[in-house]
């Protein structure tokens, strides 16, 4: 899950477009609702509720593929290049200042008492591998890893390894004739290739869940938005039309959040990238600025939207610590104090970790090495102590 773009606060999540599209926020604001809710409910013994909200990650995915590469197409258009550096050092700002808060956290508490995060798994979420430490870790380790508090950092490391791969890609692309006749080969390519192998590498559930290679539809089905909108092809005939986009797949996806069921199989085996084409539309109904739009970009969500990144770090370990033999809750109550507690606290992080360092204006190769000698560190401080 990424964080929103650099920018002022208002600006944040959708600032790598020519303009800001709050309904974006929105929209990132009923996911991770969706998110926290189906975690929240699970911790709180309400079986069933919200039972579809893991979806909203993969959501998160496309919007994010989409933003990323807008971001990255409209620095291409600006000055002719992608500067690589500055791309990773803004990831880097963006991302780890507030992830090794809270890595950092969960160490002390797992060495105090309350929580019990493994080194190996400490470490795989400073370094953004938590997918490949639960695919490595086979089935005997697999609850251990994913179950702990540390266990929802994985999409954060499918993430960031594909945008890696996403920044190279884009590097060599555009400058070839025609690039976006190749980048929408290559995206392509990138939709259709995982989705093949998902149906006959494999059917062990954590591969086809954590792998990279096999989340990557979800991204790139955002890359060939953002090509698409860039092309200028972006307006629809009305902005009922979009509202009729928008509208229904709002309605679909919330409807998946609440209903869809964890154990069948069609999500690891093309699904997720039917809810990345269903995603797509949404965006592009949404960007239509009709009233779906306009509801869409309400306070409450923007707001959501704009602290989703620190709500999604901290919000397991919150629910990992104020258990239901910790606090004497059950069911509604106990969810309520998940509920605030998580917000409360992503709210701090949010307003006095992420977006200070967001703003800071620094030089890309002193950011990536504050950042690399931050991870060594947090390294070292969990080898030690776990």
């Amino acid at each position: 899950m990424t964080p929103p773009p650099t920018g002022t606060p208002a600006l944040a999540a959708t600032s790598a477009l020519s303009a800001y599209e709050p309904s974006l926020d929105g929209m990132r604001g009923v996911c991770i609702a969706a998110v926290v809710l189906y975690h929240g409910c699970a911790q709180a013994g309400l079986v069933g509720w919200v039972r579809g909200g893991f979806i909203g990650v993969s959501v998160f995915f496309t919007l994010s593929g989409f933003l990323i590469t807008s971001l990255l197409l409209r620095e291409h258009s600006a000055t002719g290049h992608i500067q690589l550096s500055q791309f990773w050092a803004r990831r880097l700002r963006r991302l780890w200042p507030a992830a090794f808060v809270v890595v950092a956290a969960v160490i002390a508490l797992s060495v105090a008492g309350p929580l019990a995060a493994r080194s190996s798994d400490t470490v795989a979420a400073t370094w953004n591998v938590t997918n490949w430490h639960v695919i490595v870790g086979g089935q005997s380790n697999l609850l251990q890893t994913i179950v702990g508090p540390l266990g929802p950092t994985w999409s954060l490391a499918v993430e960031e390894q594909f945008y890696v791969v996403l920044a190279l890609l884009l590097v060599v692309v555009l400058r070839l004739q025609r690039s976006n006749t190749w980048l929408t080969l290559a995206a392509g390519t990138g939709v259709i290739v995982p989705v093949v192998l998902s149906n006959v590498v494999t059917d062990w559930q954590p591969s086809l869940e954590f792998n990279t290679v096999l989340r990557m539809p979800e991204m790139f089905v955002g890359v060939l938005l953002a090509v698409w909108h860039r092309s200028g092809r972006r307006q629809l005939k009305s902005t009922s039309v979009g509202d009729v986009l928008a509208g229904g797949g709002l309605a679909a996806l919330v409807g998946l959040f609440l209903l869809a069921d964890y154990s069948p199989p069609w999500l690891l085996r093309g699904g997720y990238t039917l809810v990345a084409l269903l995603t797509a539309l949404t965006i592009v109904g949404l960007l239509q600025h009709g009233r779906v739009a306009t509801a869409a970009s309400s306070q409450p969500l923007r707001t959501m939207g704009v602290v989703s990144y620190s709500l999604y770090l901290v919000h397991w370990p919150v629910m990992s610590v104020l258990t239901r033999d910790r606090t004497g809750l059950h069911g509604i109550s106990l969810l309520a104090t998940l509920l605030v507690v998580s917000v409360s606290v992503a709210w701090a992080l949010h307003v006095c970790v992420e977006r200070p360092v967001r703003r800071l204006d620094t030089a890309p190769l002193p950011t990536i090495a504050a950042g690399l000698v931050g991870a060594v560190l947090l390294t070292v401080v969990s080898l030690v102590t776990l």
